[in-house]
């Protein structure tokens, strides 16, 4: 797919737009805005529903290809009413001997199978809205784009239907540009963000700019609660010197009880994830609001508080008294958290982590590059992927002799990098043979050090190579079936067997080491019971440790499958995780999470 999808320059349409210029390329991008701001309008000129009054539009669509280009679902649904629910999947789809089987498979992730036979008119504005977007992910188009997808689904829900939106763009390489006037699936879903207001475009750039790094107070208000403040009003509220006024994300702030504080609280509004504080500066009665990530519930009226930015604040803190969850638990002493380098005006998040031949971290970022932290969460060196244009590495492992071998995921292809990253080599091409991929995601070696590199994207499998790169042998395939995988994320090598977390299938598997299924691992007693591992490492205590990208914990297994611990629930406090997607243990039994959607490293030291 080319660099860009649609090209405006100057386009009015009406009294709706007004003297647009964008540049929309491949990827996932979102339209952000309040009711009447011209999302519908400008997706509406996208698909060409209507035609521009004045400027130009162009678009650059593959149409060699045998998908179809384009495929729109508007924000009425555009169903069809004199058809079933069934014959909308079918109407989309190529006719074969799988194409009943294939269209039923759409109707079961999208929960719609009871009403198969049904017409739109007799469901729920919650079932036509998945029924429209299971009948775009049918439709197999290279770009889809939809008018507030899922808006009538019920929330509770609306995650695991976007995960299968997220996994078909990922399988399909296909792009989206969806319109939306709520900050979460911008934050979740896109790379990309257009902010219209009053029919103009005020931003257009990266989700993570947009969010760490907003120009105005008015644009860091289109992702949610955020704190603006002056250089005087952060040495005062905050002290915390800045050279120019910024955004503070609810995230970045920290609210501790202090009996001598000059700061006290005026109220309190618990809302989930995000309070609402007035604050008063008792010297000079100066007010002012301010939003974090509330540890409590509540925090009493006259209470003397400090505030602190965590932008680069490395925390320690003994949580075993205060940490709780199901089961067993994995006893923590301290938590430090480890701030991930900003890449120009970006702010990166850690995916993949390992642990180096001298103990130090290594982790891949979404920024495309090689990090390798020393032991006191400093930086010792990084340097870059070859390319990150299609998207960044996931999956990385040391060799004895220091060279480091990464999965290219977006390129596919594995890098081998020599110990100071300076030199690269690279094998595999994209495809479905021996020694070729589609999105490599997991690497491990084993004794001889061969290498075992796990591959998604509806060729769900994992490949045997020696280190040099030679193929050997291939195991499993894209199914629910044991043996098979959705979404091999994560690999680990113990005396001549394979342990896989197999995400989407929410379980581990096990092979020989030539490929050979053994078992799927678990335990009667103490159930795994994972939510989406997305990686697995052995420890120096011949343990499993999983991440589960789903719970936002780790978890901590014997070889058999017996749950021996685990730790941390999803949110962005000390002791939690948001999306994490990479672990690793080193050989003094720390663990390392890459807490990907708090954009950090986190270390666990045991007590």
């Amino acid at each position: 797919m080319r660099d860009t999808l649609w090209q405006l320059e100057n386009v009015r349409l009406g009294q709706r737009l007004h003297d647009v210029t964008l540049r929309i390329e491949p990827g996932v991008t979102a339209v952000l805005g309040h009711s009447g701001a011209g999302k519908t309008s400008l997706l509406n000129l996208l698909v060409g529903f209507e035609e521009p009054d004045a400027g130009k539009l162009t678009s650059q669509f593959n149409r060699g290809s045998r998908r179809i280009p384009l495929f729109w679902v508007p924000a009425d649904g555009g169903l069809w009413p004199h058809l079933t629910v069934l014959e909308h999947i079918t109407a989309v789809t190529e006719e074969s001997a799988d194409q009943k089987t294939e269209a039923t498979r759409w109707l079961e992730q999208f929960e719609l199978t009871h009403r198969r036979e049904s017409r739109p008119d007799t469901l729920s504005a919650g079932e036509q809205a998945r029924l429209s977007v299971a009948r775009a992910m049918a439709a197999d188009a290279a770009v889809l784009v939809m008018d507030e997808p899922l808006e009538h689904v019920d929330p509770s829900r609306v995650g695991k239907y976007w995960q299968i939106i997220r996994r078909h763009l990922a399988e399909k390489n296909t792009s989206l540009i969806f319109a939306t006037h709520s900050p979460k699936p911008v934050l979740a879903e896109a790379r990309r963000v257009i902010c219209l207001r009053d029919g103009r475009v005020h931003y257009n750039g990266e989700v993570e700019t947009l969010y760490w790094r907003a120009a105005t107070s008015e644009l860091a208000g289109c992702l949610g609660e955020a704190n603006w403040l002056e250089p005087e009003a952060s040495r005062r509220w905050l002290q915390h010197e800045e050279s120019q006024a910024r955004c503070f994300r609810p995230e970045q702030i920290s609210v501790q009880l202090d009996g001598q504080s000059p700061f006290v609280v005026e109220s309190a509004r618990f809302q989930g994830s995000v309070a609402e504080l007035e604050v008063r500066h008792e010297p000079t009665g100066a007010v002012r609001i301010f939003y974090h990530r509330p540890s409590s519930n509540h925090l009493a009226q006259g209470a003397r508080i400090v505030l602190k930015t965590l932008l680069c604040l490395l925390l320690c803190l003994n949580i075993t008294a205060c940490h709780r969850s199901a089961g067993p638990t994995i006893p923590v002493a301290e938590v430090h958290l480890w701030p991930v380098p900003p890449e120009g005006l970006l702010q990166p998040a850690a995916r993949s982590l390992t642990i180096g031949n001298h103990g130090e971290v290594i982790a891949l970022d979404t920024g495309g590059r090689v990090l390798v932290y020393a032991s006191d969460g400093s930086i010792a060196r990084q340097w870059h992927m070859p390319d990150s244009k299609n998207g960044n590495p996931e999956g990385v492992c040391v060799l004895r002799d220091g060279r480091l071998v990464v999965g290219d995921t977006h390129y596919h292809r594995v890098v081998v990098f020599a110990p100071d990253g300076k030199s690269f080599k690279t094998f595999g091409k994209e495809g479905q043979g021996p020694g070729e991929f589609i999105y490599p995601v997991a690497v491990a070696k084993d004794a001889q050090e061969n290498l075992y590199i796990a591959e998604y994207g509806s060729n769900d499998r994992v490949q045997k190579f020696t280190s040099d790169g030679k193929f050997l042998l291939a195991f499993g395939s894209f199914g629910t079936n044991p043996g098979q995988f959705q979404r091999p994320s994560g690999l680990v090598w113990r005396d001549g067997k394979i342990y896989a977390a197999d995400a989407f299938n929410n379980r581990i598997q096990v092979f020989t080491d030539d490929g050979k299924f053994l078992k799927i691992l678990d335990s009667v007693e103490q159930p795994l019971a994972l939510q989406l591992p997305y990686d697995l490492k052995l420890g120096a205590d011949d343990v499993l440790y999983a991440i589960e990208y789903g719970a936002g914990r780790v978890t901590k297994f014997d070889l058999n499958g017996r749950v021996l611990g685990r730790f941390g629930t999803n949110g962005t406090g000390v002791g939690q995780f948001a999306t994490p997607w990479g672990i690793a243990v080193d050989a003094q039994k720390k663990i390392y999470v890459a807490d990907t959607g708090n954009r950090r490293v986190v270390e666990l030291q045991m007590p």
